[in-house]
């Protein structure tokens, strides 16, 4: 079949992997006109990506993670509360999606595309492409996130929920500090509750994929309770006055969002975590939303990865949900073959739905036993 996805993220080219080696004519349109290098910050590499990404190239954990040693609770002056042995390997966004990107053959994939409109026929699902190229294909993949387009077009009075709580993030070189400054926070997955806050911070690979002492990266997550919507869109209005509808990528925070970031660091953080936020030079910030589609597919249409249903960042499991929605479509479609493409996209539907359910239904109990969000609040 012809497969047309709309999106070239983690979710997207999984998908494009996948299909295109069960033999589908599959191209990815991305309406970034760059790929998405420094967009993301650190991920778990949980077993399921792991083995995506080992089935489909020769990336071993050992080359694209750094392993933590232990798992450390600090209190306010810097203190050890609990520690525990932690063997979670931790990677970044940057680093699977290059992984990614290297596999995937490059004719398959268009910076500068984006899918703007379809409409379905009996036989076929004409797609349209900015600037009015019209594309005739089985089906059509929406890989385009949280804030799916695609969701937004086929469901058009659905909104997503905020759950009442943001995240701060960051990454900042490893380089930038002397041992002396960073030797508790080396290795450890360290982790800093208050009421309505928690930080977390643990190393990943370089932007080049770097694993050397010294030239990795920390990476820092800060969720925070926020019941002022209206500080929550002023932390989505950009550096160019243009607001988001639910994050800032890295380099697009405001001055006045940032030195509001590194007061609150100074009033609530310990020291050796203020550190990392002030010699971070592109924090960016997320308001943390539930997305449920109304359905994973229409017609000729599925939705897949974020633009289906996001789960909490607190489950780890953004990177391998994506990479198992792409597994269990392409099952599908080599298993159900006497079935016409809208009944197997049914079929994939329901199963995904079903087989995400308890992931839906985890995040919202962990943050609530973190007290964040509207239901630990």
């Amino acid at each position: 079949m012809k497969i047309v996805i709309a999106g070239g993220s983690i979710a997207g080219l999984s998908s494009a992997l996948t299909l295109g080696c069960i033999g589908h004519d599959v191209h990815v349109y991305e309406r970034s006109e760059v790929p998405l290098r420094g967009k993301g910050g650190g991920v778990a590499v949980l077993r399921h990506m792991m083995k995506f990404l080992e089935q489909h190239g020769h990336y071993t954990q050992k080359m694209i993670s750094v392993p933590t040693v232990m798992r450390r609770r600090i209190d306010i002056n810097g203190d050890v509360l609990t520690e525990e042995p932690e063997k979670l390997p931790f990677s970044s966004w940057d680093t699977v999606y290059r992984s990614l990107c290297a596999m995937l053959p490059k004719h398959r994939i268009s910076y500068g595309r984006e899918v703007v409109g379809f409409t379905e026929h009996d036989n076929a699902i004409e797609i349209e492409l900015e600037g009015g190229e019209r594309i005739s294909a089985d089906m059509l993949l929406a890989a385009d996130g949280i804030g799916s387009r695609t969701r937004a077009r086929l469901f058009p009075h659905y909104e997503s929920r905020f759950a009442g709580y943001v995240a701060w993030r960051g990454i900042v070189d490893e380089s930038l500090f002397s041992p002396r400054e960073v030797e508790e926070l080396v290795n450890n997955f360290t982790m800093f509750r208050d009421p309505g806050h928690m930080f977390m911070a643990f190393l990943i690979p370089g932007l080049d994929g770097a694993l050397e002492p010294g030239k990795r990266r920390f990476n820092w997550l800060w969720y925070r309770n926020e019941a002022d919507v209206a500080a929550m869109h002023r932390h989505l209005t950009d550096a160019q006055g243009h607001r988001h509808h639910s994050s800032i990528s890295p380099g697009q925070l405001s001055a006045a969002s940032f030195e509001e970031l590194c007061e609150l660091a100074s009033r609530h953080l310990p020291a050796a975590l203020q550190q990392l936020v002030r010699e971070t030079r592109a924090p960016f910030f997320q308001s943390i939303f539930d997305a449920l589609s109304p359905e994973f597919s229409v017609g000729r249409v599925a939705l897949i990865g974020d633009a289906a249903c996001t789960v909490r960042p607190h489950t780890a499991s953004g990177t391998s949900k994506a990479a198992d929605d792409a597994v269990a479509l392409a099952e599908a479609l080599s298993v159900h073959t006497e079935l016409h493409v809208k009944d197997v996209l049914a079929l994939w539907a329901a199963n995904r739905r079903e087989a995400v359910s308890r992931l839906l239904e985890k995040g919202p109990e962990l943050a609530a036993s973190f007290g964040l969000g509207s239901i630990g609040t």
